[in-house]
């Protein structure tokens, strides 16, 4: 079972300070590192640039492979995007993954690039396709515009072939079931509980193989926040005011997800704390991630240990009892 790092931002911590967290997450162990696509009020999130992110990233780092989760498509012109990925995929050697989202997580972001959530919907599949045939050096047309990609991109073709490895967010089952059926990795939705998560991937694996695809443990990822305390108290009195601050002030999108989903109830610590997210002592943490690959068959979770409301140290207190306390025991397991 992989552990990567879903890095946003915290209270106290500054990019330099996140770009020596990577570094010792590189050195402690975790599979990669995935940075989202933030913008504006939101920014603090982290991370409004993340390809500028990702490539400094790839410049201090030997291991650890280094993900967007996700660039928002609809936003860019597919063309750079290609252009961004095969730079960002050489320069690592070979360590980049993509992840692609339709749309932001508000929608100020939306207005300020001029596209609209359903217009995004509608770009998105045009864009990823060219998209693949930029990033293969194939020829392709784009509004009204023809590319030869052998004057188009130059330079060498990446380094993974025929480009770097392509994930999707699938928040809803109409996206889950598009990528199923085009054998896409998924990010699975990362604030489902944990019985929803099981029939999630069940559907994701069933709808993949009538389709002629046999997805393998890196192709669905699924995000959950994550929190190793020296035991569950200390975990939960930490967390308790730290979450529910995040819940009520930073993630409307999640908030919302979540009163839909279970009502009043999804907006409740001790649920929250019980179904999707992982606090407590690394006993407790080993325990929910096994349980997590058992009954949802989740290979790969991104770990999200900082939260803009909580201060840096003990995001990074966190990360450093899960490298030594909870991976060699996945592992062993």
């Amino acid at each position: 079972m992989k552990s990567s790092i879903f890095l946003m931002g915290d209270r106290t911590g500054t990019y330099h300070d996140m770009a020596a967290q990577v570094g010792q997450a590189d050195e402690l162990g975790f599979a990669g590192v995935w940075l989202a696509e933030r913008h504006l009020a939101n920014g603090d999130l982290l991370w409004p640039s993340p390809r500028v992110a990702a490539a400094y990233f790839a410049a201090q780092t030997r291991r650890i492979r280094i993900g967007l989760a996700a660039c928002v498509l609809p936003f860019h012109h597919p063309l750079q995007v290609a252009s961004d990925v095969i730079a960002l995929d050489l320069l690592s050697h070979g360590r980049f993954d993509l992840g692609l989202t339709r749309g932001s997580m508000d929608e100020a972001a939306h207005a300020a690039f001029g596209v609209s959530r359903d217009e995004a919907r509608l770009r998105f599949d045009e864009q990823l396709a060219i998209l693949r045939l930029a990033c293969r050096g194939e020829p392709f047309s784009f509004r009204g515009q023809c590319y030869d990609l052998d004057r188009a991109v130059a330079g060498p073709p990446p380094v993974q072939r025929p480009h770097p490895p392509f994930y999707v967010v699938t928040n809803s089952p109409s996206s889950l079931d598009a990528a199923a059926d085009t054998g896409m990795p998924v990010f699975l939705n990362g604030a489902l509980d944990l019985q929803a998560l099981a029939g999630t991937a069940a559907r994701y694996a069933a709808r993949a193989a009538v389709a002629g695809h046999a997805p393998s443990g890196d192709d669905l990822l699924v995000n959950r926040f994550v929190f190793v305390g020296e035991s569950n108290a200390a975990a939960h009195r930490l967390m308790r005011g730290a979450f529910l601050e995040f819940l009520e002030c930073r993630a409307p999108d999640l908030r919302g997800f979540l009163a839909r989903s279970h009502g009043a109830a999804g907006l409740d610590y001790e649920f929250l704390a019980r179904e999707i997210c992982i606090f407590g002592d690394a006993d407790h943490c080993v325990a929910r991630l096994l349980e997590l690959r058992r009954r949802a068959a989740v290979e790969h979770v991104m770990c999200t240990f900082n939260l803009i409301t909580l201060d840096h140290r003990h995001c990074v207190e966190s990360m450093e009892r899960f490298a030594r306390d909870v991976i060699p025991r996945i592992r062993a397991a």
